[in-house]
């Protein structure tokens, strides 16, 4: 049953698309009023575009069965459409079912070859937590998934200008070591201890530097990463707790921060400080450091939606797993917009509310819900 408190905050919710919306009129049961419940307008519904190559899409989606559109049927599509619709842009939808923070690097962007740049600078979504929630629950294994968030976020952020990779120039190495092109990582793997991997970069102004090692569970091996020949931090290449997704992943793009770094020339340098082969692998370092007349890629991140009871997802629950995901998703938002990358929040919670009208199951959303979700994004697009 749907109740008036739904219709009412669905209603406000909702937002014209090509300024045309069809309704239907519900009265609401045990009281005397008349409410109003948007539909999906036809016209929209009949200019939906299809998905195109990644590296021909204007908009790029990435996430987890929501953003997939599963259980929806095969004549209706996931909120990327209706985005790419009423933004009149080309989409690509890379999200696969099940997958969580660690998954999207490892299973979306490197094998799509996303690799952004400034003659493209895509617009990219990225919707992903839910099954971080459900698989891992709160508490330590929040640091692993804020650590893969932030190393998509930042990778598709930064475009290819801004970044240093291992098989370009700018990158010199000692010791044994070699170039890992399996799944288009192209990471400098050390092999033995002392081994080391450079990237020079040249900031404009003072800012932050970022590196992308690469992180492997299973994999013991450790490393310090110096600035110009000063140590400045330690690392190991796995992660406490393991990755482990439920998709399979145990290895995933990390990331690392070096902040308030002088404008100039500077060395970043990774030094192998374990024994045996297991060294660190890099797959390159960037700035966030805008230039004034460059366009960068546009990074829209959601929060994680609202689902049907019992879920601790369903609005009026506690919420406080979700809530946790949701602040951390937050911290990561804010990290990067404070750096100056076009790097923003879509909350999803304040257009779909996850009632029986919004959902096909506990979890997923029908296509009124996924329509709801895509006002979401066009309100910070």
């Amino acid at each position: 049953m749907i109740n008036s408190l739904s219709l009412l905050r669905m209603v406000r919710a909702s937002k014209p698309v090509n300024s045309a919306l069809l309704f239907v009129t519900l009265i609401s049961t045990g009281c005397a009023s008349i409410t109003t419940l948007p539909l999906i307008p036809s016209s929209v519904l009949a200019s939906l575009p299809n998905p195109v190559a990644t590296s021909e899409a204007q908009y790029r989606a990435y996430g987890d069965s929501i953003t997939a559109g599963a259980t929806l049927s095969s004549s209706e599509k996931p909120y990327p459409a209706f985005v790419a619709e009423f933004k009149n842009v080309t989409y690509a939808n890379n999200a696969i079912s099940s997958d969580q923070a660690c998954d999207i690097p490892i299973r979306q962007i490197f094998p799509n070859e996303d690799f952004p740049t400034l003659a493209t600078h895509p617009t990219y979504t990225i919707l992903i937590g839910t099954n971080d929630v459900s698989q891992k629950e709160i508490g330590s294994y929040e640091a692993v998934f804020m650590l893969c968030q932030q190393a998509a976020i930042s990778w598709l952020a930064v475009p290819t200008e801004y970044k240093v990779l291992a098989t370009g120039s700018g990158v010199t190495t000692t010791g044994t070591g070699a170039i890992d092109g399996s799944n288009n990582w192209n990471a400098w793997t050390t092999g033995e201890l002392g081994s080391t991997v450079s990237f020079t970069i040249t900031t404009g102004q003072a800012g932050p530097i970022y590196a992308w090692p690469r992180i492997i569970d299973g994999n013991p091996g450790t490393y310090t990463y110096s600035l110009d020949g000063v140590v400045v931090g330690s690392s190991t290449t796995q992660t406490t707790p393991s990755i482990a997704t439920k998709n399979g992943s145990s290895n995933s793009l990390g990331f690392l921060r070096l902040p308030s770094v002088p404008a100039g020339t500077h060395v970043v340098t990774f030094t192998q400080t374990s024994s045996g082969a297991n060294g660190l692998s890099v797959v390159g370092i960037g700035t966030p450091t805008k230039r004034t007349t460059d366009l960068l890629p546009t990074v829209l991140v959601g929060t994680i939606p609202y689902q049907e009871p019992p879920s601790p997802c369903a609005s009026g629950s506690s919420n406080s797993p979700c809530q946790a995901y949701i602040q951390d998703i937050e911290i990561d938002v804010n990290l990067f917009a404070a750096d100056g990358l076009n790097v923003r929040l879509f909350d999803t919670r304040k257009y779909m509310f996850g009632t029986a009208a919004e959902m096909n199951d506990v979890a997923h959303p029908n296509e009124f819900g996924q329509y709801e979700l895509s006002h979401a994004v066009e309100a910070s697009w």
